[in-house]
């Protein structure tokens, strides 16, 4: 890998310990004041809709000057919503959906430039490998900063350690700020190409596409709704934390694992692992929410998962990568987090309709079932990517007019 390339694993590193150790919380935070599944799933469901949009906003920046402004734009976003949470405090219920706003503004402007540079920084021999270091070094970043977290909010009373703890991520984001300067890229000089964003391009962007949105449906939105689970059942922010570890170190080792066994003739086996068994680790808390089951699931999620991201990562890159369309690499960023945040939504919009309707928390067993079914519906499309899992893949020439 050349030295940008892992300055940016550097950056990765550090953002995944900064929005771990604030990350699992602020749902938890904003729990703790209203205990109103409904409110926390539309702020969730506002930033999912946000973040497409600057998605949008972010890909104009990118293509008209590179990739890493929009990468700057998302950390100084990222500061300023910490800032806001440490200024608001414990009064922050009337500004939560404003505050969804500005985090999914944040979130759309690092990831289509973190997307775009990873492109960019890798190719398809080494794209394994980057994703793979990436997922491993996140991990243990993400390991260490929730258990920190924790440790610190549950020695202090209120919300005294949370404020030391959203302090601690500020000062982060400014510093990977000045990180983000050693970074270099050419300018693209050139406009979107609305067309790509808007259309499914090729046969296997089509199933790209269809895989990403099933994906979305479960993605982060399972990810809050057990950390609030987890508070519910043990009462305790340092509980969660010690879920988060363990959950972090064997999903770093699991990415270790995946890159060095699963080569292409085998990546249609790692789909299948990985959400064949994401979904039976659902399966125990669709039958009971309690400490057992929430470990359970905790562990074997962390471990099956990688199987199939890895491979939906790198398909998803290969794909732009052998069609040789790299020069639209963003619109086709801009394509995929469309998708991603088209399943999001969904999913969003069918878990508040059911709390609704059925006004009863224990509905989430259910729902829970439902978007652990996704990834097998994303896997089963992925699995048709035979040639580009395999690395033979070889697109139709262009037709020049």
């Amino acid at each position: 890998m050349c030295k940008n390339a892992k300055v940016l694993l550097v950056v990765s590193m550090l953002f995944s310990f900064a929005t771990g150790l604030s990350g699992i919380f602020i749902n938890v935070f904003f729990w703790r004041q209203t205990n109103d599944f409904v409110v926390i799933v539309i702020y969730n469901l506002i930033h999912y809709i946000a973040t497409p949009i600057t998605f949008l906003f972010a890909g104009i920046i990118a293509k008209k000057k590179n990739g890493i402004l929009p990468l700057r734009l998302g950390l100084l976003t990222y500061a300023l919503f910490y800032g806001l949470i440490l200024f608001v405090g414990n009064k922050g219920v009337p500004y939560i959906y404003g505050l969804g706003i500005v985090f999914g503004v944040a979130v759309g402007f690092y990831w289509l430039a973190f997307n775009t540079l990873s492109f960019d920084l890798t190719n398809v021999n080494n794209r394994d490998t980057f994703n793979g270091f990436n997922g491993s070094c996140c991990g243990i970043a993400a390991a260490i900063a929730p258990i920190t977290s924790a440790y610190i909010i549950n020695r202090f009373t209120g919300i005294r350690g949370y404020n030391i703890v959203f302090t601690a991520t500020l000062t982060i984001f400014l510093l990977l700020i000045l990180i983000s300067m050693i970074l270099k890229c050419n300018n693209y000089s050139s406009k979107l190409n609305y067309k790509k964003i808007f259309s499914s391009n090729c046969d296997e962007w089509k199933v790209i596409q269809k895989a990403t949105v099933f994906w979305g449906i479960r993605d982060v939105i399972i990810v809050f709704l057990v950390n609030i689970l987890i508070i519910e059942t043990t009462k305790s922010e340092l509980s969660l934390g010690k879920f988060t570890l363990t959950a972090s170190l064997i999903s770093s080792a699991s990415y270790i694992l995946v890159q060095k066994i699963i080569k292409p003739a085998r990546r249609k086996i790692s789909i299948l692992i990985g959400t064949i068994g994401s979904f039976a680790a659902v399966v125990g808390l669709a039958i009971s929410i309690e400490y057992k089951t929430l470990l359970i699931y905790t562990v074997a999620d962390a471990f099956f998962l990688p199987f199939f991201i890895i491979q939906l990562s790198s398909s998803t890159f290969n794909v732009i990568n052998e069609a040789h369309e790299e020069d639209m690499r963003i619109e086709y960023m801009i394509n995929k987090d469309i998708a991603l945040n088209v399943g999001r939504v969904i999913s969003g919009i069918i878990l508040i309709v059911l709390l609704t309707v059925f006004k009863n928390a224990s509905i989430l067993r259910f729902y829970l079932i439902f978007i652990a079914l996704s990834p097998m519906v994303s896997g089963y499309f992925l699995r048709k990517l035979k040639r580009v899992l395999e690395g033979t893949y070889i697109p139709e020439p262009k037709i020049k007019s």
